[in-house]
């Protein structure tokens, strides 16, 4: 598990630019989104899996995730293994079995840390 602060240099890299950062190892996701606080232009369902492409729609450069989860799996698989978590627009916290999305993290973020727990 990583965090890192989602402040940089006055710039807030939304949940849509984490996500298209972190592509192709997650273009062909679905993600399931639990929102505590978000633009109020945003509503999901915390039912529904939508695909990335979606995803990065719904949280375009406009749209800031504050409190919040985006968890992720492989269209062919029912367990995630990829979850993003904005703290109160303050941190991103990134959880993976994935090592190759584990390092593309920690290569786009240097100041990301471990976490001990989730």
């Amino acid at each position: 598990m990583l965090s890192f602060v989602a402040w940089r240099d006055g710039h807030y890299p939304g949940l849509g630019e984490l996500l298209a950062t972190l592509s192709p190892l997650v273009a062909g996701y679905e993600w399931r989104m639990i929102i505590d606080w978000s633009n109020p232009s945003v509503e999901v369902s915390a039912d529904a899996w939508l695909n990335s492409a979606e995803v990065l729609r719904l949280f375009d450069a406009r749209v800031q995730l504050i409190d919040g989860e985006a968890i992720g799996r492989g269209v062919s698989s029912s367990a995630s293994d990829v979850r993003l978590r904005a703290f109160d627009s303050g941190s991103w916290d990134v959880w993976t079995t994935r090592p190759d999305v584990a390092w593309r993290v920690s290569q786009l973020y240097p100041d990301a840390a471990e976490l001990e727990e989730w």
